[in-house]
């Protein structure tokens, strides 16, 4: 998803051929927020509330479910995150998410392989798996990204089943969230969808090893 500040002119994404352009994209980020109040607010008065919104909108009600939770998750701050990762980031910010990362491991997964990088303003955390292919070969699974939007929100995501990025609400739209936060939801999981999510098919290549990978 991409979306534009006025004044700014919309910013190309490369997208692989097999994947279909995103209907947001170029979007201004004050109409995306405005459809997803509508969303949000719409949800509770069912499905078919929500299916007639998409299609007057020109999304899919899965897309629409996305900016509904990301609104639900941080409001303006959340459908922010869900935009393109941005060149300039807190290095600072991210610093000290990683000590808190190592730190958190060490207290409460001692035993638990796993292992994070930093691209941009996310951070994503792996876990390791030994010989879960079916050749036994050594991969990792995501566990969970943290996205760091310039209010100094931190922001949690999981792995959907179907391969994106999804946001998890912490703390509420309306509430401080930091880092501390995020990693509390992740060891707590109480909905189930980090420790024990559905895991990605056996040779998905979101499982492997993949030294080209971008978030």
């Amino acid at each position: 998803m991409s979306f534009v500040e006025p004044g700014e002119s919309a910013e190309e994404e490369p997208l692989p051929e097999e994947r279909v352009a995103d209907p947001l994209q170029g979007w201004r980020i004050r109409r995306l927020v405005r459809l997803a109040r509508r969303a949000h607010r719409g949800r509770g008065r069912g499905a078919q509330v929500l299916g007639h919104l998409a299609e007057r909108a020109g999304v899919s009600p899965r897309r629409l479910r996305l900016l509904a939770d990301a609104w639900a998750e941080g409001g303006r701050s959340g459908i922010v995150a869900l935009g393109p990762a941005p060149p300039e980031v807190d290095q600072a910010a991210v610093a000290r998410l990683d000590g808190a990362l190592e730190a958190w491991r060490r207290r409460h997964y001692p035993l638990e392989a796993l292992r994070w990088d930093a691209w941009r303003n996310r951070l994503t955390v792996w876990q390791l798996v030994v010989g879960a292919n079916r050749r036994g070969e050594a991969g990792r699974r995501p566990l969970c990204q943290f996205r760091l939007t310039p209010d100094g929100r931190w922001h949690l995501y999981r792995k959907a089943v179907q391969g994106e990025w999804w946001p998890v609400p912490v703390m509420g739209r309306h509430a401080e969230q930091g880092a501390d936060s995020c990693l509390e939801a992740v060891r707590a999981d109480v909905l189930g969808v980090f420790w024990h999510a559905p895991s990605p098919g056996l040779d998905s290549p979101e499982l492997w090893f993949d030294p080209d990978h971008r978030h």
